[in-house]
């Protein structure tokens, strides 16, 4: 499903990525963790096709992302600072993700509008808390019904029990065949959820952690080392 060989990318001499060799199958829920400034945005950006790799490839079922708006179609990204349109309600950003993606359900919108009763969709998205933000982000990322949703730091600034309704929605869409990927500065947060956790330092993936198989000591040592 995703393959990144061999990526690397420098910014006015600072290394970023290292040669970063990634593999997430089909319906797989994918962890990212690592410290500030292991690298994990910058890969990010090359997952979503924002950078173009200096060297090596990323590709998504055999073909590169970088200026692919079909593979990109495929695609719904919640970034962990939100964007809107300043005086932008929901409805306003669903008419907006209606012409972005061809994909976009919208009856499936409002069939899913009962799992968020607090979000007025007629307020200005900015006078809502942080939490709200992201739980309305989320609600319009499924209704795009992408392949591959990419999340950075998805239950920050969310309340315990919006945060498990999230983790239950993120599980049923691996379960429906979407790949998910999960980035966090904390690998604890997203044990519970994922397949598979790849832990950054220093530009490249220091280690692949299979958490159906890896045992409460070796995880908190691997935190402790990289973390």
């Amino acid at each position: 499903m995703i393959q990144v060989n061999g990526l690397k990318k420098a910014f006015d001499g600072f290394v970023a990525l290292n040669g970063v060799d990634m593999h997430v199958e089909k319906g797989a829920i994918y962890g990212l963790v690592g410290p500030n400034g292991a690298g994990k945005s910058t890969l990010i950006r090359h997952l979503t096709g924002v950078y173009r790799p200096d060297q090596g490839e990323v590709q998504i079922d055999g073909e590169n992302v970088y200026e692919n708006k079909a593979v990109k179609s495929k695609i719904a990204y919640i970034p962990d600072e939100l964007f809107y349109f300043m005086q932008a309600d929901t409805m306003e950003m669903k008419r907006f993700y209606e012409g972005i993606y061809p994909s976009f359900d919208g009856k499936l919108f409002y069939r899913m509008q009962e799992f968020f009763p607090n979000i007025d969709v007629k307020r200005n998205i900015r006078q809502l808390s942080k939490g709200m933000q992201k739980q309305e982000a989320f609600w319009l990322a499924i209704c795009c019904k992408p392949d591959i949703l990419i999340l950075d730091e998805p239950t920050r600034g969310i309340d315990v029990g919006a945060k498990y309704e999230i983790y239950e929605l993120i599980i049923n869409m691996a379960k429906q065949g979407k790949t998910i990927i999960v980035v966090s500065s904390e690998m604890p947060e997203i044990l519970g959820i994922t397949n598979r956790i790849g832990v950054m330092s220093n530009g490249h993936l220091a280690g692949i952690v299979n958490t159906k198989e890896t045992n409460q000591e070796e995880l908190l040592r691997l935190s402790a080392k990289y973390l």
